[in-house]
């Protein structure tokens, strides 16, 4: 019985040990906490270890290493000027890979007394040799995305400020979702605080450039 017993623990052990090797085995989670009398910082982030592109890969840690070091900064800076008031930021990342196309998309909320906010970044590149990392005006035309994302805010005027739409801006951050493209706004951005995060998915046919196979990016061939 107890024989039994060891080999199913070694059998466990193996089947735990062969289900690591996924999509996130392409990098590592860091956990990163600090506590003061009038700070508190808690964050969760990806550093990648296995692309295809070492060089860009030093280039990508350190830019999600960075952002997370600008709004640590900003976070104390804002708790030394206003004292006696306790400052909260949580750092919220996802990852998400479609092909070989991934976005690092990273979710600041800071509390400041009774105030709260959500900002939204994304992190976005292709993982081959000559990989790089992509902004949406790389490869989408942002006049057509603008158009598309008016649709959207005008078809439910409940849910969207009706404040005239300022367009998507160029480092908006988003995400690939099989054939669509996935936008993710601030809050308070298009939207009432209460929806948080918004998100407008899109099909991303009639948005992608006409030339962007050319650069081996990973999309839909829809033009």
């Amino acid at each position: 019985m107890r024989t039994f017993s060891i080999i199913m623990l070694m059998l466990c052990m193996i089947l735990m040990h062969s289900g690591g090797v996924t999509a996130e085995s392409q990098y590592k989670i860091v956990h990163k906490d600090q506590v003061t009398e009038d700070w508190e910082i808690h964050a969760d982030y990806p550093l990648f270890e296995r692309l295809e592109n070492e060089e860009m890969q030093k280039d990508i840690n350190h830019k999600i290493v960075q952002k997370l070091e600008d709004t640590f900064r900003m976070v104390k800076r804002g708790a030394n000027e206003t004292m006696g008031v306790s400052s909260l930021y949580y750092e919220e990342t996802t990852v998400y890979k479609e092909k070989k196309f991934y976005s690092v998309v990273m979710t600041s909320h800071i509390t400041q007394g009774d105030r709260y906010n959500s900002t939204v970044t994304s992190i976005n590149f292709d993982d081959m040799d000559d990989g790089s990392i992509k902004m949406l005006n790389d490869f989408v035309h942002m006049d057509r995305l603008n158009n598309e994302v008016k649709k959207v805010l005008e078809s439910d005027p409940d849910m969207y400020i009706k404040e005239p739409f300022a367009g998507v801006r160029d480092n908006t951050a988003y995400y690939l979702q099989e054939d669509h493209l996935v936008l993710v706004f601030n809050k308070f951005e298009i939207a009432a605080g209460v929806h948080g995060t918004p998100e407008i998915v899109l099909p991303i046919e009639g948005l992608l450039k006409e030339n962007i196979h050319e650069t081996n990016v990973p999309f839909p061939s829809y033009t």
